[in-house]
């Protein structure tokens, strides 16, 4: 077993032998899962890809729901019937209760092993597992024959509209456990017609389901770490850094051309992990928000779109969640001009009163996108071809530094009302301008002007000063102010 890195991004993996594959095989059609699981985990290495079969049913396991209660009994244990019950021949006759479901201890494994994959194999071999969106006839052939109740009911994966799909709540239905009677003794190895049930609880047939189940946080960071793998090993040529295998999973216009757009899925996702309560599932959005915004920055991506779909959440999202997700911006060049795009797009809307709370850009809006007519002259001719390739443009320079006039205006405008999302907004609008300043070639001498002549702590002060509830915010950005003024 090998647990380091792949060094190199063209590191050649041969394929799984079919010995190998086999023994996996084996396991799982008898329903031994840990165990196959365990010797999947011995045959891992940097020099065999799994194969993309065996990558689905891991995924599957992973995601299985776990039983309703703890008291439940697992399905795949024995049930034989009563012998003070029934004649001898009768129980001769009645089959032991098999599903062939994965248990608790099995997903667990399933999820700690996929880890273990993505940090020792190349992000395309584990990729082919996951939904391809519209561009199914481009899947690589498999060989398998499906003889596995996994083999079989992973397929639901390969026919999800995109990863983010098999995340959700209720994706992977649980295995009814059939009658013993019905079963009659004639089962082959790993061969059972299995029936599922909707997962769907107790009081809870008119509820909405989390974008991400409870047990599926897990292989949301197999996600993350995957496509942040990719995004290290394909942005090593100094421009905007990008997971091209996240662009992917982003689906392409219907027609083939013009610009991917549909990221409501994932932004979904983002904003579900900072509203949670775990530190750790509010990071783990936060670094999907990240991925999200080096692929929002290519030529291939509407960017005004993007745009528009984050601001919508955060007009309705609470102060809070708005606080959680300003402030986990990483302090990137890239990074600090979208969150500054953010602010402006977020405080012109306040301003001109465009901010209904119900706003949300929908997929079959495409009037939408033909009005705005985004870079027109990048809409044609985009193929996939453009999305594989690592050197492909970026569009870094849809995004411009605004003047610090613009900046003023946004700080100290106001339509007669404020709230604490506002202000958290403005905050990080200054936040975010003064990093980009200070790392700037050629900083704008007006900045400089109003942060040591003191208009704009004078700003500041009337703009936070006047609720009870920033002065905290108001004081510290006063301090920052005054070590602005001096750099």
């Amino acid at each position: 077993m090998v647990s380091h890195f792949s060094s190199h991004q063209d590191h050649q993996e041969c394929e799984m032998t079919r010995n190998q594959c086999g023994l996996v095989e084996t396991c799982f059609e008898e329903g031994q899962y840990e165990s196959g699981i365990a010797v999947l985990e011995q045959l891992r290495s940097e020099n065999f890809k799994p194969p993309v079969s065996l990558v689905r049913q891991l995924l599957y396991i992973a995601l299985y729901p776990p039983p309703p209660s703890l008291d439940h009994v697992e399905e795949r244990d024995l049930n034989l019937a009563s012998p003070s019950k029934g004649s001898p021949a009768k129980t001769k006759h009645q089959a032991p209760k098999v599903t062939f479901a994965p248990s608790v201890n099995a997903s667990e494994a399933a999820q700690r092993l996929l880890l273990s994959f993505v940090r020792t194999n190349t992000p395309t071999s584990l990729f082919q597992a996951l939904p391809q969106p519209r561009r199914s006839n481009e899947l690589p052939f498999e060989g398998d024959d499906h003889d596995s109740v996994v083999a079989k009911e992973s397929l639901c994966i390969k026919d999800a509209k995109h990863c983010w799909a098999i995340l959700k709540e209720g994706f992977i239905p649980r295995i009814k456990i059939s009658q013993p009677s019905l079963l009659l003794g004639k089962k082959k190895r790993g061969k059972l017609i299995t029936v599922t049930e909707e997962y769907v609880e107790e009081n809870r047939s008119n509820s909405v389901f989390a974008p991400v189940a409870e047990y599926a946080w897990l292989v949301l960071q197999w996600l993350v770490e995957l496509f942040q793998r990719d995004e290290s090993l394909t942005s090593g040529d100094g421009s905007v850094r990008h997971s091209s295998l996240l662009l992917l999973q982003i689906p392409p216009t219907r027609s083939g051309t013009g610009l991917r757009w549909e990221a409501d899925a994932p932004l979904d996702i983002v904003f579900h992990c900072v509203s949670q309560g775990q530190p750790q599932r509010r990071q783990l959005g936060l670094e999907l928000m990240a991925l999200l915004i080096g692929v929002c920055l290519t030529a291939e991506f509407d960017f005004n779109m993007f745009l528009e779909q984050v601001t919508s959440r955060l007009h309705s999202a609470s102060p809070e969640i708005v606080q959680t997700f300003m402030s986990g911006f990483h302090l990137s060049h890239s990074a600090q001009l979208f969150k500054l795009a953010l602010c402006r797009k977020f405080l012109s809307d306040e301003l001109g009163g465009r901010n209904p709370s119900s706003r949300r850009p929908k997929p079959q809006a495409r009037a939408v996108r033909a009005a705005r007519g985004v870079i027109p002259a990048r809409e044609e001719n985009l193929s996939s071809s453009s999305v594989n390739d690592p050197s492909a443009s970026f569009s870094a320079s849809k995004i411009s530094m605004p003047p610090t006039g613009d900046i003023v205006h946004l700080l100290t405008g106001s339509n007669g009302r404020t709230s604490p999302a506002i202000l958290i907004v403005k905050k990080e609008l200054l936040f975010s301008y003064a990093y980009l300043q200070q790392i700037a070639e050629r900083r704008d001498v007006e900045w400089q002007k109003i942060a040591t002549d003191g208009r704009l702590e004078n700003h500041v002060n009337s703009v936070f000063g006047g609720e009870s509830y920033a002065q905290q915010d108001r004081d510290v950005i006063i301090s920052l102010v005054r070590i602005w003024a001096m750099n």
